[in-house]
C-alpha cells in the first residue's frame, strides 16, 4: 500500500514546483524561448506547459521522496535548525546529480554540438535556474515544516481565514494523559521529565495513519480530534489509542534504558458538535469551544477512579458498538464534573 505521507509530500513538492517554474518562465519568457531553441524544441505554449509539468513531476518524485525519507527514518526528536540544515543538504546533493544528468543528456544526444562541462557550468540560464530551484525548495522545506510546528493543515486554514467566522463541525475528541505523572516528575527532575514527554509525545507520530489532529499539548496531556464523517474513522479514533500503546512498549527498552520509567497512558473519549473558531490577536490559532471537549476531558479524568485503560461515552458506544475490532464494557453511570445528568461510561479493549 502507497503511504499516504509519501503522497504528501510528492504533491507539495510537485505543486510548489509548478507554481515557482510558471512565475519563473513567465519572468524570463525570452530565456526560455531560447533555450528551447538552442534544444532545436520549438517554443510553444504546449511545450512551454508540457516542460513545467514534467519538470515538475521529475522534481516532486525526487525531492518529495527524499523529503518523506528525512522525516519518517528518524528514531528521536531533532530541531527545526539540524532538519532544516540536513533537508537542504540532500536537496542541493539531488539538484546537482539532476544537472549533471542534463548535461549528459544534452552532451550525448548531440541536442547542441560541441557542447562542454565549462559552457553548461558557465551558462547563466543554468546558474540562475539552479539558484532558484535552491530557493525553491529551501521555502517548500519552510513551509511542510511550518505546517507541522502549527498542526495539519492549520497553517492553510489561518492564511485562507477559513474559520474566521466561527462554523460547527461534527467531531470527536480523545484526551491522552500519562499515569503518575507527578511522581515521575519527582523521580526524573524537571529537564529530564521535560525529555521524557518530548520523547512521549515524538512516539505520537504512529497516528498519522489514523487521520488525527492534534489540537493541545497540555503539560503530560494531549487532545487529539477527528473530523467524524463515518464508522471507518471513527474505529480509526478507538485504534489509535491502542497503536500509541503499542508504540510504547516497543519502545520499553529504549525507556527503561534512558528514564528506568515505562510510559503508561490513559485516554477518555466524546463524541458531538464543537465549534471552530480562529481566536487570538497577539497569537492566533484555530480553538474549538463546546461541551463536547469538556466532556471528553471529564471521562479521561475518571479513568484513574475506575481503573481503567481507556472509556468513552455511551453517544461514542452507540456508533462503533457493532465493531467487531473492539469488546465493550458497560460500566455505571457516573457524574461527570460541571454536569447535572449522569454519564453512562464504557472501557473500551482490543
Amino acid at each position: 500500500m502507497i503511504n499516504p505521507n509519501w503522497i504528501k509530500n510528492v504533491l507539495t513538492f510537485i505543486v510548489g514546483w509548478i507554481l515557482s517554474l510558471l512565475l519563473w518562465r513567465l519572468i524570463r519568457v525570452d530565456f526560455f524561448a531560447s533555450y528551447l531553441n538552442a534544444l532545436n524544441i520549438p517554443f510553444s505554449i504546449v511545450n512551454f506547459l508540457l516542460s513545467i509539468v514534467f519538470v515538475s513531476i521529475i522534481a516532486g518524485l525526487s525531492f518529495g521522496s527524499v523529503q518523506h525519507y528525512r522525516d519518517y527514518s528518524r528514531k528521536r526528536k531533532s530541531s527545526f535548525k539540524l532538519l532544516f540544515f540536513k533537508a537542504i543538504t540532500i536537496h542541493l546533493i539531488i539538484m546537482l546529480c539532476l544537472y549533471a544528468i542534463t548535461f549528459i543528456v544534452i552532451k550525448y544526444s548531440k541536442l547542441i554540438p560541441d557542447f562542454s562541462f565549462s559552457d553548461f557550468l558557465q551558462n547563466p540560464i543554468i546558474i540562475s535556474n539552479f539558484i532558484y530551484a535552491l530557493i525553491i525548495n529551501s521555502l517548500i522545506v519552510i513551509i511542510i515544516y511550518l505546517n507541522k510546528l502549527f498542526g495539519k493543515g492549520i497553517l492553510f486554514k489561518l492564511v485562507t481565514g477559513q474559520f474566521y467566522s466561527p462554523k460547527e463541525e461534527f467531531r470527536a475528541f480523545m484526551f491522552l494523559d500519562l499515569q503518575s505523572s507527578t511522581e515521575i516528575a519527582e523521580t526524573l527532575g524537571h529537564i529530564k521529565y521535560s525529555n521524557f514527554i518530548q520523547d512521549c509525545f515524538y512516539d505520537l507520530s504512529i497516528l498519522e495513519k489514523t487521520r488525527a489532529d492534534i489540537y493541545q499539548y497540555v503539560g503530560d496531556e494531549v487532545v487529539l480530534t477527528w473530523k467524524a464523517n463515518n464508522n471507518k474513522i471513527l474505529e480509526d479514533c478507538l485504534n489509535s489509542f491502542f497503536l500509541f500503546r503499542e508504540r510504547l512498549q516497543s519502545n520499553e527498552v529504549y525507556y527503561l534504558t534512558k528514564y528506568n520509567i515505562k510510559p503508561v497512558f490513559t485516554a477518555g473519549m466524546h463524541i458531538g458538535n464543537i465549534t471552530v473558531a480562529e481566536v487570538g490577536s497577539f497569537k492566533r490559532e484555530i480553538a474549538y469551544h463546546g461541551d463536547t471537549i469538556n466532556i471528553a476531558s471529564r471521562i479521561q479524568n475518571q479513568c484513574k477512579t475506575l481503573n481503567k485503560e481507556f472509556l468513552i461515552s455511551e453517544d461514542f458506544f452507540e456508533r462503533v458498538k457493532d465493531s467487531s475490532f473492539f469488546s465493550f464494557e458497560k460500566l455505571q453511570e457516573t457524574i461527570l464534573r460541571g454536569r447535572k445528568n449522569a454519564t453512562l461510561l464504557f472501557a473500551v479493549s482490543k
